[in-house]
């Protein structure tokens, strides 16, 4: 453990947020190259990563999600729970890179992926050509020990924007700011059916219960974290007295304003009208089948913006969810796009999965297949290959990803570490 530790603290030292990732590249490539490893990259950015004549690939993602002050990640551990101070942790995915990283240097058989911009639209895996040598994929990046992940819901952002117009105000409102901080966000997939509440929907919830005219408003941190904060500056003649307890509300003595958005009353009809969360329950599964996250609203100038991440267990149902979200827009006055679409991973039990299922029987009494309601890579990469590639996914249990709450179980990863290690040797 001391090793994987060293591992992971080394990586949570090299900037990694999505879209910003050129040192964490090119550390990933030094250490593989110091290993013996071939290495490869491609206009994606991922990096695949071969010794010997391997049978296996090991697979994670290396962007993570940047909510709080991650310029330099403050590593907290408590016990055998390892935390982040102001941050997030970055466990998903740095603990499974770190695993690898262990792996790469004790086997002389051996194929890593390191895949890029995962957390914004599975952008690296989308675009991967490059031809794996195993047949069997072993994706680190679930976030539950003792569950064999065999499938996964796909996923689409759908993007609405509104050009803006405005009016004078009177001159006898007063200006205030109504603010919503500090909720708990959280992941818009794993942590969706959790009833944790969205700041965007919150405020919008106030506002609508007031007399306003809005100046402005903003929220939101990622379009696949739950929202934990929002905040919007409104002019009312009436002295604001807030029904939510929660929210916080300041006059504005010395700010002027001459102007509020005309379309005020639309936004705050769309944003309460808007259906955040689970629209449907897969049983059998007992996970979500269909949601959809509000996760940035954001103001610049003169246009609105509003980003959504939309999520289903099935393509029909993807696409129907889709269509539903563009049509529930484009009524409002919207302009609307989608992007960024993932299939979903049909659930397969194969023999590999058999395999891993008796390996990881020795640590655990009970270890049950299952799926997961938020974006693997697994599907994508096998459907880019042309060999059938069976893939499952494991991994460490990581509470509240894309949160300041996010935690890491090390004893689960001292447990994940073992299963993998027999994994390769097969």
């Amino acid at each position: 453990m001391d090793n994987i530790l060293e591992h992971f603290k080394n990586i949570t030292a090299i900037p990694r947020c999505s879209y910003d990732c050129a040192q964490m590249k090119a550390y990933i490539k030094a250490f593989a190259l110091a290993q013996h490893f071939s290495v490869q990259e491609d206009e994606f950015g991922n990096i695949l990563c071969q010794k010997g004549k391997p049978n296996i690939c090991l697979q994670a993602h290396y962007d993570m999600v940047c909510i709080g002050d991650t310029s330099k990640i403050e590593l907290v551990q408590e016990k055998h729970i390892l935390k982040a101070k102001n941050s997030t942790l970055g466990a998903d995915n740095g603990m499974g890179m770190a695993i690898m990283f262990a792996c790469m240097e004790e086997y002389e058989h051996l194929e890593c992926l390191f895949t890029s911009d995962e957390e914004v639209g599975l952008i690296g895996a989308s675009g991967f050509k490059m031809s794996l040598a195993s047949s069997c994929l072993l994706n680190l990046d679930s976030e539950e020990e003792g569950e064999i992940c065999i499938g996964c819901a796909g996923g689409v952002d759908v993007i609405a924007t509104q050009k803006l117009d405005f009016l004078p105000l009177l001159g006898d409102e007063k200006i205030y700011e109504i603010s919503a901080c500090d909720f708990p966000g959280g992941h818009s997939g794993v942590d969706i059916d959790k009833k944790i509440p969205s700041a965007i929907k919150v405020l919008a919830r106030e506002l609508g219960k007031h007399d306003i005219k809005l100046i402005s408003i903003k929220g939101g941190e990622r379009r696949n974290s739950i929202p934990k904060s929002a905040i919007a500056l409104v002019a009312s003649k009436e002295e604001i007295q807030l029904f939510d307890k929660s929210l916080h509300v300041k006059e504005l003595e010395a700010f002027t304003c001459k102007e509020f958005i005309a379309q005020s009353s639309v936004i705050i009809k769309t944003l309460n009208a808007f259906a955040q969360g689970v629209r449907e329950w897969e049983i059998s599964l007992g996970i979500p089948s269909i949601s959809i996250n509000l996760g940035v609203l954001n103001q610049q100038e003169d246009v609105l913006r509003i980003d959504c991440a939309a999520r289903a267990m099935d393509d029909e149902s993807l696409d129907i969810l889709c269509d539903e979200t563009l049509c529930f827009f484009k009524a409002l006055g919207f302009r609307v796009k989608s992007e960024g679409r993932h299939g979903a991973w049909t659930p397969y039990i194969g023999s590999f999965a058999k395999k891993v299922q008796e390996i990881m029987q020795k640590e655990y009494k009970e270890v049950s297949f299952g799926a997961i309601h938020a974006g693997l890579e697994c599907g994508v990469l096998c459907a880019s290959q042309d060999k059938q590639i069976e893939a499952i996914s494991i991994g460490p249990t990581i509470r509240y990803p894309h949160s300041l709450r996010e935690e890491c179980d090390l004893d689960s990863v001292e447990r994940m570490v073992k299963i993998v290690k027999e994994i390769i040797k097969g």
